[in-house]
This record gives C-alpha cells, sequence and structure tokens, in this order.
C-alpha cells in the first residue's frame, strides 16, 4: 500500500471514529436531555432541605402529627429527628432520620408530584441506607408515602413490614371504593388482592446503598389497565398489571411524606411527569455523581 493511500485510509478511519462517537454521544445526550425534561422534582440534599429542583413549592414542612397536618409551619433544622449529614449521601450529603410516627415531615406535591385526572403516569426514585431489621423502630416503615388521604385509600408508597425478617413492599392503592369498596379489613383482604409487590428477598444493608424506583402508567383511564413496576438497584423487580388504578386527588392536598416511622438514610429524590423505561432506570442507578450528572 503506498504511503498516500495509507494516509487517505488512516483519515477514513479516523472520520469514521468520530461519526460513531458523534452518534453514540448524540443519542446518550438525547436520551439525558429526555429525562431532564421529564424531571419535576429533586432533592439532592447537597445543598439544604429546599428541593434543587421544584415544579412546586421547594420547601420542607413539618406538622405535629398526620391528623393535624393543616397546621404544619416551614420546617427549619431544629429537631433530631432529621438533619443533613455531610458527606454521608450516596452522591455527598444526605438526609438521616430517625422519627416515629410523630411529628411529619413532607414536601408539598401540587405541580411537584404532576397529577392528572385522565392518563396519568410518572417514576419515583430514590436512595436508602439501612438495615431493615437492626434500625428500624417497631410498626410498619414508611420511607415515602404520596397520597391526599390515606395509606389505603389513594396512595403511592413504600415501606417495611411492622417486624423482623421486615419484608419490602412497593404499594399502589387506588381510591378505596375501587380496590376495596367493601372495606373490608386489611387481614381480611386475600394476598393477591393487595395492590402490594412484596420482597422478602432484598439487598438493605447499613454499610450500603440501594436505590430504589417504581413507575407507573395507565392510571385514571376507568379502564382495568394500569401497571406499575418497582425497581431495585437498577434491575426489575415485579409488576402489577391489569387493574383500575383511579385516584381522585386534590392537587393542592397532595403531600410527599417523609419518614414515617423510619430510621435511617435518605437520598437523591427524584420525580418524573412520565413512566421511565427499564433502561432508564439503569441508568439513573448507574450514574457517577447522579441526578447532578444530568443537570451539568
Amino acid at each position: 500500500m503506498s504511503f498516500s493511500l495509507k494516509k487517505t485510509f488512516s483519515a477514513f478511519a479516523a472520520l469514521l471514529s468520530l461519526i460513531v462517537f458523534s452518534s453514540v454521544f448524540s443519542s446518550q445526550k438525547s436520551e439525558d436531555n429526555d429525562l431532564i425534561s421529564s424531571l419535576t422534582f429533586f432533592a439532592s440534599f447537597d445543598h439544604g432541605l429546599d428541593a434543587d429542583i421544584s415544579s412546586g413549592d421547594s420547601l420542607l414542612y413539618m406538622a405535629p402529627s398526620w391528623s393535624d397536618r393543616e397546621n404544619a409551619v416551614i420546617f427549619t433544622g431544629d429537631t433530631d429527628h432529621l438533619e443533613i449529614r455531610e458527606a454521608a449521601g450516596r452522591y455527598n450529603n444526605a438526609l438521616w432520620i430517625e422519627n416515629s410516627y410523630t411529628p411529619v415531615y413532607f414536601y408539598r406535591g401540587k405541580l411537584n408530584m404532576p397529577y392528572f385526572r385522565q392518563d396519568w403516569s410518572g417514576t419515583v426514585s430514590f436512595w436508602l441506607r439501612l438495615d431493615p431489621d437492626e434500625d428500624l423502630f417497631d410498626g410498619f416503615s414508611d420511607p415515602i408515602q404520596i397520597t391526599t388521604r390515606a395509606w389505603n385509600d389513594g396512595a403511592l408508597f413504600v415501606d417495611f413490614t411492622d417486624a423482623p425478617p421486615r419484608v419490602f413492599r412497593f404499594a399502589f392503592f387506588p381510591d378505596r371504593e375501587v380496590w376495596d369498596p367493601d372495606m373490608r379489613e386489611w387481614d381480611d383482604v386475600p394476598i393477591d388482592e393487595r395492590p402490594m409487590i412484596d420482597l422478602e428477598e432484598h439487598p438493605f444493608s447499613s454499610d450500603e446503598w440501594t436505590h430504589i424506583a417504581f413507575t407507573f402508567q395507565n392510571f385514571n383511564t376507568s379502564q382495568e389497565n394500569g401497571v406499575v413496576s418497582g425497581y431495585v438497584n437498577g434491575r426489575y423487580a415485579g409488576s402489577i398489571t391489569d387493574r383500575e388504578k383511579t385516584f381522585t386527588w386534590v392537587p393542592e392536598e397532595i403531600k410527599i411524606w417523609l419518614g414515617y416511622n423510619y430510621r435511617g438514610y435518605f437520598d437523591e429524590l427524584a420525580i418524573f411527569n412520565r413512566a421511565l423505561t427499564s433502561e432508564e432506570i439503569e441508568l439513573i442507578y448507574s450514574l457517577e455523581n447522579g441526578i447532578s450528572d444530568l443537570l451539568n
């Protein structure tokens, strides 16, 4: 091969590599932009308690109790139950929660947790660090719950069962009259009728962070086509399908409750206005610097 031909071939190879790199980079950039444009709420806890990004109110509130939530005030950090701990997070700082049933803490959900009366979908993502069997108080523990009324009447949440060995559960309770019109006692509801995904085997540890995400779609369609899925450390953990998922929320009453009877770390709360794909969930889990990578 002549020198001239070698030079031409090398130039062609370099150009081809640049085209491939540019294509991959553009594809990744497009995916990142799709995630950013879908993000409605993000609290990294790296700069305090206020949300880094919020479509609504960015402030954290405290109320004396669940039933007395109308008397909430802006939380200023003056309590032993909840605090920012520097360099303790999955990324940078983290929220430490050591709280029983009172007081209660929440972000206001209007716009932050996008709600649509028809054809509603979304995603919630966050990180936890705790040993459930060693760290939690007695009773059921809800690291996060999003609702306007009660845990069994229009609520999205994850929880740990009330005693060791703790089971971790994803819960998606539509209006009570939809999923349980007979208003049965909880123990009388057959397991397969409960709108929950139970995980007896889970990776939670006081030494390692665990990423949790759940997605939902086809809510408020009046059809039995609702789909909800849970993910642990970027991997699919289970779904509930073919059920009616009607949530009649009043947007002004939506609360994003944190740390209800919970003791452990909490980090990187993110809410999206659509059901992310499994590939997008895995991407969030694998980000080197968390959601901040996308924002930067």
